[in-house]
């Protein structure tokens, strides 16, 4: 949906697909396995935005291999992802990240957002699956921690289908980068 969109806009898409299959459209596929550096990186260079949504989806029961699936593409996807976008000479300059709201208290008192929310796991009574949960986003905001990291702007992107929360890390401290004027712009999705 995502890459149809962006294309039918007139930007260049890359989809990274455990594949390599190109969805149906103008996107064009890159095979990446999510979790090692590799000739999929050099995508990630003169990209201008990347926009990672990779991970495992949580509709399933928690079984300890579902909970292991969910959790390693989630981590290391983004690990990896920081890691090429480290290494590239031309860095995009928007790096979209897939994020779970499920790091906040379980609470009807008031809204959490990352200002004056209230992170989740001490809760009287909370069932094992919140503390995975909350463990997960936990390790998930630590897979940043060795990225460039930016100010913890967030931006919504939802569809009808699936609400997703994306956050955006971009860094208001950084000097302006030189301007790239591509005939299109490129998005690696």
């Amino acid at each position: 949906m995502l890459a149809r969109a962006f294309a039918g806009d007139g930007h260049d898409v890359v989809v990274l697909s455990r594949s390599g299959d190109a969805p149906a459209g103008p996107a064009s596929a890159v095979a990446w396995g999510g979790r090692t550096l590799g000739p999929w990186a050099e995508e990630i260079d003169g990209a201008d935005v990347v926009i990672n949504l990779a991970g495992r989806s949580v509709n399933c029961r928690y079984t300890p291999a579902n909970r292991r699936a969910i959790a390693d593409s989630r981590v290391d996807s983004t690990r990896v992802a920081g890691e090429a976008i480290a290494q590239a000479a031309r860095p995009p300059s928007v790096w979209l990240q897939s994020s779970t709201a499920t790091i906040y208290a379980h609470r009807f008192d008031a809204p959490n957002d990352e200002r004056s929310g209230i992170l989740g796991g001490d809760e009287a009574r909370a069932p094992d699956a919140w503390r995975f949960s909350i463990d997960l986003a936990r390790a998930w905001e630590r897979a940043l921690e060795g990225t460039h990291r930016a100010a913890d702007d967030e931006a919504h992107a939802r569809s009808r289908h699936r609400p997703h929360a994306h956050r955006v890390r971009t860094d208001p401290q950084e000097p302006p980068r030189r301007p790239r004027a591509p005939a299109r712009p490129r998005l690696l999705v």
